[in-house]
């Protein structure tokens, strides 16, 4: 399984971005009337320094903040705002408008949420067949913008774009991620610096630092730099933690535990933390589904095994505000040993009277090679519309805006959220830079909803207490195969 670049590490920030007010609909990129730019000249870009697009607008279509997630931090800041990442994105807009001689880089933003996905797919799907050229880049869920093939059809293969298609390798864009969405040399989705919530929604384990020195564990650190940071030490960790607080003789909500996690998206990400995979490439580089039926099966018996015991509390719920998460609230009331969980949730570890650290979730045994890790599929993936005006002005600016994220707004979050607000510990940190080298986007999990939900086998199994993989795979092989042959045709070029 491929790792990501060295100069992401920065990107590691984005792991406990803090709250920030964001403007809403319509809300300028970051032109203000007030102070010129930084002057920065980002390293790395291709776009010539005589490239300008005088008085145009720059338009993203982009998802609103709401009671789940805040999405426009990613390309629009506040004027007025002093807190530091907030100011380092206005200032990063600035100078790509001055940059360029824009009028304004203009977040474009409506609910986007999964709820009313319908909606916001046909807002830039009737405006990109009407060719009203409104939207210059469009950004929103992963999982819906890749969930229809038919939608390829309206996004502009990536190597086509000035620029950008001279530019792919460019760290800032994660050339893995590039390769694996590749095909058929073309390219529609965008990852990059200038996407923040892929890191938002990565998946790591906390751990309660006091409880885990109270009860004499082993140095987890030390475990993960030595390669021995495996699944079954997190399971024998948490045996015998369950303490019944209330009373009841009953493991619930107002209990202590061993290891605390939801199940309605969670388990998704034991795809790419024990390196199992749904999809790989053939010899001729075609994708095919390649899956280890027998490493699954023995994954779902030791998951629910786990999950069956008394020390762990799994609970599945719907889509919650952060203040009503449950399971949020017993690991921040020192409650949990362990917590399987996104890395944004740091933020709300902030009030935490007991310290925790951060580490990579376990590898499957030692002899894997690395510690891995993917985001839900909740994150921004950026798309160019085939009815763009202009596609050298979309990518000079998209190359400038990603260089410039890189160099100006992810130092800002890693030093101020990582350094000096969230993380307890010099060693979190150094784990940060492991899970770093561990983020992965699977062909197969990226196109998951379109691929008659193979992306979401554990979560299913695992709720469902369900470990005959074997019989699933079986029932459902054909479906996946299908999907898949019907999703790599709109990859196909028009005259074959």
């Amino acid at each position: 399984m491929k790792s990501f670049k060295r100069i992401i590490a920065l990107m590691l920030v984005v792991l406990t971005v803090i709250p920030m007010l964001i403007a809403c609909d319509g809300d300028k990129g970051g032109k203000g009337k007030d102070g010129p730019g930084t002057n920065i000249t980002p390293t790395n870009t291709v776009v010539p320094d005589d490239v300008t697009f005088p008085g145009e607008t720059f338009t993203v279509l982009c998802r609103e903040d709401n009671a789940w997630g805040q999405y426009l931090h990613e390309i629009s800041a506040d004027e007025d705002a002093t807190e530091l990442v907030n100011e380092a994105v206005y200032k990063r807009n600035l100078e790509v408008e001055e940059r360029f001689e824009l009028e304004e880089l203009e977040a474009y933003a409506i609910p986007g949420q999964w709820d009313v996905k319908e909606d916001f797919t046909n807002t830039f799907r009737n405006s990109i067949l009407s060719n009203s050229g409104t939207f210059d880049l469009i950004m929103s869920h992963q999982a819906y913008m890749s969930f229809d093939p038919s939608l390829n059809e309206l996004y502009t293969n990536l190597y086509d774009i000035p620029y950008l298609k001279d530019n792919l390798d460019a760290d800032y864009y994660y050339p893995d991620v590039v390769e694996e969405l590749t095909v058929n040399d073309k390219l529609y989705f965008l990852l990059g610096d200038y996407s923040l919530t892929y890191w938002e929604h990565a998946y790591v384990l906390y751990f309660n630092k006091t409880l885990a020195e109270n009860n004499n564990i082993e140095d987890i650190y030390q475990l993960v730099r030595d390669g021995k940071w495996t699944v079954d030490k997190m399971i024998e960790m948490s045996k015998g933690k369950w303490v019944d607080l209330n009373g009841d003789l009953w493991p619930g909500v107002e209990d202590s535990f061993g290891y605390v996690s939801e199940t309605n998206n969670t388990p998704d990400a034991y795809e790419a933390h024990f390196d199992a995979p749904m999809t790989a490439r053939d010899e001729n580089g075609n994708v095919i589904f390649d899956v280890d039926q027998g490493k699954y099966v023995s994954i779902l018996e030791k998951m629910i095994d786990f999950k069956k015991t008394d020390d762990v509390y799994f609970e599945y719920f719907a889509d919650q505000p952060e203040d009503a998460n449950t399971i949020d609230k017993i690991f921040r009331e020192g409650r949990s040993l362990f917590y399987h969980a996104q890395l944004n949730r740091a933020q709300m570890f902030r009030g935490m009277e007991t310290d925790f650290g951060i580490v990579p979730y376990p590898k499957w045994n030692e002899q894997q090679e690395g510690y891995y890790t993917h985001a839900q599929d909740g994150y921004s993936v950026g798309v160019v519309p085939i009815d763009a005006p202009n596609l050298e002005l979309c990518g000079a600016v998209i190359d400038v805006l990603s260089a410039l994220s890189s160099e100006m707004v992810i130092p800002a979050y890693y030093d101020m959220a990582l350094r000096d607000k969230y993380a307890r510990d010099d060693e979190s940190g150094e784990m940060l830079d492991i899970i770093r080298e561990g983020f992965t986007v699977n062909f197969g999990y990226f196109y998951g909803q379109s691929l008659n939900g193979c992306s979401m086998v554990f979560r299913n199994m695992v709720n469902q207490d369900n470990t005959n993989f074997v019989s699933y795979y079986t029932v459902n092989q054909k479906g996946f195969e299908r999907k898949l042959k019907a999703l790599l045709e709109s990859y196909q070029d028009d005259a074959e």
